[in-house]
């Protein structure tokens, strides 16, 4: 029905935008990438969109690139992956990463994201890992933030624990809070430090930033 939305952002957090289109304001559920990449509130945005319908409610879904939307149906292809589960996947890094794990087979990556256990994880590798298996792995090189320095104060930082997403919790959070990058960056790797030394394994992204932003 939307193929996408245009208007003024109204509102952002990590999760949901409010763009004003018209004098009607669109409330869009979106990924960590897509709220990384929105701009200054009060300034024009353009969202693709998905509208999904139940019987009791209608919600949309807005996306930067079409290829988190693209990534966002094939992930509803799945049997048993809801919208819920699939923008969760979608939050959990970059798309080329989450498609690399998927194409590996990678399941402790996939179950490491909310919502997702080992027979959802292993569904989405058996189920999606065939379609991306045919198709070309993308540079999956770290997302800039504000220039080299940024990318490599944080790989330095922070180690090998994150990798690209370093640079996308950092992105996110100059984004959401409006804060200078290195500002970002120490709040990114106060979290990173924190949540590892409570798990034995890498903290979901999606983490990082919620915990990041309480110390901006």
């Amino acid at each position: 029905m939307y193929n996408h939305i245009a208007g003024t952002l109204d509102s952002k957090t990590s999760s949901e935008a409010v763009v004003d289109a018209g004098g009607v304001g669109y409330l869009l559920r979106i990924p960590i990438s897509t709220a990384a990449w929105l701009p200054d509130v009060g300034s024009r945005v353009k969202l693709l969109t998905h509208h999904h319908v139940t019987e009791d409610a209608q919600t949309l879904f807005g996306f930067a690139t079409e290829k988190e939307r693209e990534f966002f149906l094939q992930l509803r292809t799945v049997s048993g992956v809801g919208p819920k589960t699939a923008l969760a996947v979608l939050s959990a890094g970059r798309v080329e990463d989450i498609q690399q794990a998927i194409r590996l087979g990678d399941f402790a990556t996939l179950k490491r994201v909310k919502g997702v256990g080992e027979g959802t994880a292993k569904k989405i590798v058996l189920e999606l890992g065939k379609i991306l298996i045919h198709k070309p792995a993308a540079d999956t090189g770290a997302v800039q933030v504000s220039g080299s320095s940024i990318k490599k104060a944080a790989s330095g930082a922070i180690g090998s624990g994150l990798d690209a997403d370093a640079d996308l919790a950092v992105k996110a959070v100059v984004q959401l809070q409006e804060v200078a990058p290195d500002v970002a960056l120490q709040a990114v790797q106060r979290a990173f430090s924190e949540l590892s030394a409570k798990s034995k394994t890498r903290p979901a992204v999606q983490d990082v930033i919620q915990l990041a932003m309480r110390y901006t």
